[in-house]
């Protein structure tokens, strides 16, 4: 049954691999002009790619089901009708059966006649002889003397599975396939796949972190197959049936069995939640690992060539799989002018002398947080004086990989078309960059959440090089020995069963930080910039606030922190007190003290009244859900212009002005004094500068984001709200939706 089973699969698998070819005339076809006089010789050379492929394939599958035939020693034709064998008879009546005298094939074993019929012959009285080469007769006594030896031959090689030991060489030789594919698999594909798909969210790509794997994954092979060389019998063929075992779980693990993985967000997880996950995960890698060590008991040379098909067949698929990230990557890579652009903590710290916009996206931080601390800590906002409090804000879009780019461009999503083209435009379609650049002011942007990695080169460029702190830096600011470690942990945690993956959770900002090499005498623009709070914090009060140099008219500053995002790790006195061993109301109150004390350097410089800030959140709260929303999310927004010393002394004040982020470019662009019109000019979507009049009755709309567990959009909701944003009853499902798959 164990061969019926394993040639069932064979077969499987060529028809999935037939099925995925042909799934590739089904794909959505890109549109080009060619020209005509070419295009006949087109037509023939891709066909004649097609045939030539499709003749490869074919013979490659049914080779391949050929040597898997033999290696289970199925005879194909066992149920086919066959004509008997011709022999030659002698003169005296004996039949000769002529055959090789092999160890692989001794006398009377010949599949072509059986044993039991040579004895039918005898029994009639027909004498027989087998002849090993060449021709003649022998004794009968000779023939049953070695037709004896040839049944013992049998007997003993029939219990191969227990006896069969291979030598030194055989052990090099499947140790090595065994080992390159567990660690191809585990510490190679796994953690380059996750990089690739989050090229927008962290520091490095796939092209900067591949060769830091090489050393250390070539010693984690070097190690398997020295331990498997050293071990002979059982305990060899066990060992390598494990590994290979093990990596096939993993590579299960993968394919099917992460179904809800929380996302990487530093969100804290309650495993418990995921019980039913788990007993499925772990059931399924036991049954593979038994499956494997129960057939190497039953037969120890098969299941060894079956474990070294498995090996060679999984590492060229995921070797296809990388290749074709590394040839055709997401996003851009390189820029034009060669080198890697990343964004350095330069000039975050400068500020211009003579006018300055600048804004701060507190990650997360919901009204209803700051309501909470304010009980216990009403002096929280004294610092920010000057400021209007408008406590009736409402978000664009959610959550942060949607709304800071929408932040960036003040571009919203059509229902009239498809949400991809949505994101691969919307940095093109925007000029709100283009105008502050063009007005001469200095632009730095400090966020993780842009998302630009995934454009194109030129469109990476065409951003990157209109701020201060985006450019080239060597691969020397990398932390090999972090890169490495945080490499081998996001790995593991996509790979390895539900009940281990605690031990390897992370999040993306946990991983930024590891992967850069801090210096403390490191200038700013030689420094990557991370979502680090308290690093940020202490930077400030170490260097405080300077005046930047140039000709520029302005500065525009966007600084991106934690804010009351998890996971929750300082104090309200920004003290680092370790993962997870704080709370959203302090580190709600620790991020306004890192705020103020910007404000008081400002101060310090005497800008401060030329200086327009805007501080906010990405997003209000939110919870990852399938469902509709079932409370008010509400961003805070504080709100000061450049204006006087006498008015940037008064106290914060509040205004219940129904505001949103569709006006955080209008505010912008109107503190520099630049025309904004178009954002007023668009339908539900239109937007307002904060420093001027706003109508009491506008009715603001805002798009929620249904996600599955592992943050997988489904699809974005439109909310309208009509009234204060702080009242739920004001809030309501207009029905329009827009498919975040298309």
């Amino acid at each position: 049954m164990h061969k019926r089973a394993l040639m069932a699969a064979s077969d499987a698998m060529a028809a999935l691999i037939v099925a995925c070819l042909a799934s590739c005339a089904f794909v959505t076809p890109a549109y080009a002009y060619i020209d005509p006089s070419v295009m006949t010789y087109t037509i023939q050379a891709i066909a004649g790619v097609a045939v030539a492929l499709s003749a490869v394939a074919g013979v490659a599958l049914r080779r391949g089901r050929k040597v898997l035939l033999r290696i289970l020693d199925i005879d194909e034709n066992a149920r086919r009708e066959q004509e008997p064998d011709v022999h030659r008879v002698l003169a005296d009546g004996t039949v000769v059966i002529e055959e090789e005298a092999t160890p692989a094939r001794p006398l009377y074993s010949s599949p072509k006649v059986s044993q039991p019929a040579l004895e039918r012959a005898r029994a009639a009285g027909v004498q027989t002889a087998a002849i090993a080469g060449s021709e003649g007769t022998q004794d009968d006594s000779a023939s049953e003397g070695k037709s004896r030896k040839a049944r013992v031959f049998r007997k003993r090689s029939s219990s191969g599975a227990k006896r069969y030991a291979p030598n030194l060489k055989e052990r090099l030789i499947y140790g090595l396939i065994a080992g390159v594919f567990f660690t191809f698999t585990i510490f190679f594909v796994a953690p380059l796949e996750i990089v690739a798909g989050s090229s927008s969210s962290l520091i490095y790509s796939m092209g900067d972190v591949w060769w830091v794997l090489l050393a250390p994954d070539l010693g984690i092979i070097a190690l398997i197959v020295g331990v498997l060389a050293l071990l002979r019998g059982r305990a060899f063929n066990f060992a390598l049936v494990a590994v290979v075992a093990v990596g096939l779980c993993t590579y299960v693990q993968a394919l099917v069995l992460n179904v809800g993985l929380p996302a990487a967000d530093g969100a804290t997880i309650v495993w418990a939640d995921y019980m039913v996950m788990q007993i499925v995960s772990a059931s399924v890698w036991i049954a593979i690992i038994l499956g494997f060590i129960i057939y190497a008991l039953l037969n120890a040379r098969r299941a060894q060539g079956v474990a070294a098909i498995v090996s060679v067949f999984l590492i060229l698929v995921q070797a296809v799989g990388l290749a074709s990230l590394a040839i055709a990557p997401v996003g851009g890579g390189e820029t034009p002018k060669g080198g890697k652009v990343v964004m350095t903590e330069d000039q975050m710290f400068t500020v211009n002398p003579d006018h300055n916009v600048v804004v701060f996206i507190l990650d997360t931080y919901d009204t209803a947080y700051l309501t909470s601390v304010l009980k216990t800590n009403p002096n929280l906002l004294d610092g920010l004086t000057g400021f209007t409090n408008y406590e009736n804000a409402t978000s664009a879009m959610i959550p942060t990989r949607f709304a800071v780019p929408e932040m960036m461009t003040g571009q919203m999503p059509s229902f009239d078309e498809n949400f991809s083209t949505y994101k691969a435009e919307r940095y093109a379609r925007s000029d709100f960059l283009q105008k502050i650049y063009d007005a001469n002011y200095s632009i730095g942007l400090y966020s993780d959440s842009l998302t630009i990695g995934r454009l194109s080169s030129e469109e990476q460029y065409g951003i990157t090089s209109k701020t201060v702190n985006m450019h080239d830096l060597p691969d020397s600011m990398m932390n090999v020995g972090g890169t490495l470690y945080s490499l081998y942990q996001m790995g593991l945690y996509r790979d390895m069963m539900w009940p281990f993956k605690w031990a390897f959770w992370y999040y993306t900002d946990q991983i930024n930080q590891m992967m850069v090499l801090y210096e403390d005498n490191a200038l700013p623009e030689e420094t990557i910039y991370v979502m680090d709070d308290v690093r940020y914090y202490n930077r400030l009060c170490e260097f405080g606030l300077s005046l930047e140099e140039g000709k520029y008219a302005g500065a525009y500053r966007f600084i991106h922190l934690q804010g009351s995002h998890y996971p929750f790790s300082y104090d309200e006195d920004v003290n680092d007190l370790g993962e997870d061993n704080s709370n959203v109301f302090k580190q709600s109150q620790g991020v306004i003290k890192i705020v103020t004390t910007y404000i008081d350097e400002l101060k310090r410089l005497g800008v401060y009244e030329n200086t327009t800030i805007i501080i906010t959140a990405d997003h209000g709260y939110w919870t990852i859900t399938l469902d509709p929303i079932e409370e008010t999310s509400t961003p805070i927004m504080f709100v000061k212009p450049e204006q006087s010393a006498a008015a940037d002394a008064r106290p914060i004040k509040v205004d219940e002005k129904p505001v949103s982020h569709l006006d955080l470019q209008a505010t912008v662009l109107d503190a520099m004094g630049l025309d904004w019109s178009e954002y007023s000019s668009r339908d539900e979507w239109a937007g307002y500068s904060m420093l001027g009049p706003i109508d009491p009755k506008r009715k603001r709309y805002y798009l929620t984001t249904d996600s599955e567990p592992d943050l997988t959009e489904v699809q974005f909701r439109e909310y309208l709200i009509d009234g204060n944003a702080l009242d739920w009853d004001n809030w309501s499902e207009t029905g329009r939706t827009i498919d975040a798959q298309k």
